[in-house]
């Protein structure tokens, strides 16, 4: 069953404020994308069709905040 947008938003903000550790203890670029990766489809996964896109957006928003680029075959 979806969650609510609030409980998705929870999710994203934890998401948020988990990537500087993320990037403290995961300096390898490909181990890194590998967990924020599984975060966000854990996030998206819990999202149904009417939420999908704005999820979409918070993550690329997160990623614009802490200035991550994917790798070129995650774009």
């Amino acid at each position: 069953m979806a969650k609510s947008r609030a409980e998705l938003d929870q999710m994203l903000d934890a998401l948020d404020s988990f990537v500087p550790g993320l990037e403290s203890s995961k300096p390898h670029a490909a181990d890194f994308w590998e967990a924020f990766n599984k975060l966000a489809e854990a996030v998206q996964e819990n999202a149904g069709p009417d939420d999908h896109g704005w999820v979409c957006e918070r993550l690329d928003a997160i990623q614009v905040k802490h200035h991550l680029v994917p790798p070129a075959d995650q774009i």
